[in-house]
């Protein structure tokens, strides 16, 4: 039976610092914002990039050589416009899922590039996952609350750009009165406002090599990972996306 691992990806202070005490996590995704030289475990860390490189790629190329002088081995590829940074930095390239890899040829494509492994597009079935062959481990997105719309301009602050990455408090309500939250960096988010989660339903998918979680919003990771680890059924608001139905 396959060996599978779980990874996490977070947004803040207070999630790393309990990530790094979760040795379940074989991988930690990190804003880059957030590493310094004394960020411990710098061989599970992967280094987030803004996903967006317009007016900021000269000085992430330069970011992603500090941090890797620093010690750091790993970067996440959001998109192709990432794999040169990472690459003249010296660093191990991850994947990321809006690379939008939704089937065999474009995975073993950027497996001949060089990367270390894929998280596969949320856009998948379970079926097409499980179905989808590459030579490098791959992995999805198995609990967290999903971006519906990412923009450069605020939706909520009449367009002004982002507030520095500092949140701002206020939300959007959707047509069925559920609040969506804007995840704020050097673009805006605009969160699903339900979590997906599929802790119950890991036996569907015994073809990946990983299932990670990303942490937007939650300030107990800790207590959430250990009712992904057990297969908890979830409650409340949540969702499986669209691994059972696919895209409509």
């Amino acid at each position: 039976m396959k060996t599978q691992t779980l990874r996490a990806e977070i947004t803040d202070e207070n999630q790393l610092k309990q990530a790094l005490q979760i040795p379940d996590f074989q991988y930690i995704y990190v804003p880059e914002r957030l590493l310094t030289s004394s960020t411990p475990e710098k061989d599970r860390i992967i280094i987030v990039p803004p996903v967006f490189l317009a007016d900021c790629e000269q000085h992430i190329g330069k970011r992603l050589k500090e941090l890797q002088e620093m010690g750091f081995t790993h970067a996440l590829a959001h998109t192709a416009d990432h794999i040169l940074l990472i690459e003249a930095a010296n660093l191990t390239i991850h994947g990321g899922s809006r690379l939008n890899i939704t089937n065999s040829v474009s995975a073993d494509f950027f497996a001949e590039q060089g990367f270390a492994d894929l998280i596969l597009s949320p856009e998948l079935t379970a079926k097409r996952i499980n179905n989808l062959q590459t030579v490098i481990p791959k992995g999805i997105i198995s609990y967290g609350k999903l971006p519906l719309m990412i923009t450069r301009r605020c939706p909520i602050n009449d367009g002004k750009p982002c507030n520095n990455g500092k949140p701002c408090g206020r939300t959007v309500t959707d047509r069925r009165g559920k609040t969506m939250i804007p995840l704020c960096s050097n673009t805006v988010e605009l969160l699903n406002p339900d979590t997906l989660n599929i802790a119950d339903k890991r036996g569907d998918f015994p073809t990946v090599d990983f299932f990670l979680l990303k942490f937007t919003t939650e300030k107990d990771i800790i207590g959430v990972t250990d009712r992904f680890k057990s297969g908890e059924k979830p409650t409340g608001d949540f969702t499986r996306g669209l691994y059972y139905r696919g895209v409509e």
